[in-house]
């Protein structure tokens, strides 16, 4: 998804500790102001990798948090994931995997590939792994560290559709345009990672995700009859983009973390209370698990990234998925 603010995006690298759990289990809780991630024992890095891919979801963006790069984290020498964390790393976390996080804010289909990449990951792609672009790093990775990559992730395309939605309103032609360039070129970057991991991990896992819907917090803010109509509306785009989704990733094998069923996307009962309003629950849990309904004493702008709590609720979509560590 794309950013609210300017930052810097970098290769990654977390020795994420966790205690082994069962399968649906609550992931560890986040410590005061951010994720569970720290400054691992050295021989924590030499487990196996998550590497994850995509968008700033991928990246953990934040608005709180985004204003500057991650820090370095001293026992790896590469920057730290997220700002301050992402879901990546709740999920290794519970698995004991280091995190290589080469997700950039902004990612389409289309600079996925691209040469050069965007500019805040530019840099870092050609430094560190000699690449040009997010899938060039990807797979530059994957050939230098055979045999190190237990778990790939994968979210992208909601970049494609995410400036669809303006003052409220949702351009259905937008929407479709988007889909058409995710279904034109996703397939080829999933039939890359595919073939990287092949060669070079065969036993990795490579698993996508789908997406909730954000602007169902129009019926928060502005509210009223015409939020919660245009809140309505949105369903179906979402729903369309989301399947576009599952059909690209079912014919490639690839499983996906339903996120969208997580966020109880579509589902307005029972109704539950925000800021004191009582609201359909798919309204109120975009509301408590992103950026997108400042309490009325607020003046931040709406963002629709997930929160620290959000983050973790997607982490719990990719473990369901994913099953016993």
């Amino acid at each position: 998804m794309a950013l609210a603010a300017t930052a810097t995006a970098a290769v990654a690298v977390t020795a994420a500790a966790g205690s082994a759990r069962s399968p649906g289990a609550e992931l560890p809780a986040p410590r005061a102001g951010g994720h569970t991630r720290s400054v691992a024992p050295r021989a924590l890095l030499r487990a196996p990798v998550l590497l994850a891919l995509g968008d700033s979801l991928a990246a953990g963006y934040q608005p709180s948090y985004a204003t500057h790069p991650p820090p370095v984290d001293p026992a790896t020498g590469f920057r730290d994931t997220g700002y301050p964390g992402s879901y990546p790393a709740d999920i290794a976390a519970v698995r004991h995997l280091r995190v290589v996080d080469l997700a950039c804010p902004g990612e389409t289909t289309s600079t996925m590939t691209g040469t050069p990449a965007i500019a805040r990951c530019a840099t870092t792609y050609r430094d560190e792994l000699g690449a040009s672009s997010q899938l060039g790093a990807a797979t530059s990775y994957l050939e230098a560290h055979k045999g190190t990559v237990a778990l790939v992730t994968l979210d992208l395309g909601a970049n494609d559709v995410d400036s669809c939605a303006s003052s409220g309103r949702i351009s259905l032609s937008c929407v479709q345009s988007g889909e058409a360039r995710v279904s034109a070129r996703l397939p080829a970057i999933v039939a890359a990672l595919r073939r990287a991991l092949a060669a070079d991990d065969p036993g990795a896992r490579l698993v996508a995700m789908n997406y909730y819907d954000p602007f169902l917090a129009l019926a928060f803010t502005p509210g009223g009859f015409e939020g919660a109509a245009a809140a309505a509306l949105s369903l179906g785009p979402m729903y369309s983009f989301d399947r576009r989704l599952a059909q690209i990733y079912g014919r490639a094998h690839v499983a996906v973390a339903d996120v969208a069923s997580a966020f109880r996307t579509g589902r307005p009962l029972p109704v539950l209370t925000y800021d004191g309003r009582r609201l359909p629950a798919d309204v109120a849990l975009v509301c408590r698990w992103t950026w997108m309904c400042p309490a009325s004493r607020s003046a931040a702008s709406p963002d629709i990234h997930a929160n620290t709590v959000g983050y973790r609720v997607i982490a719990r979509a990719f473990e369901a998925v994913l099953g016993p560590s």
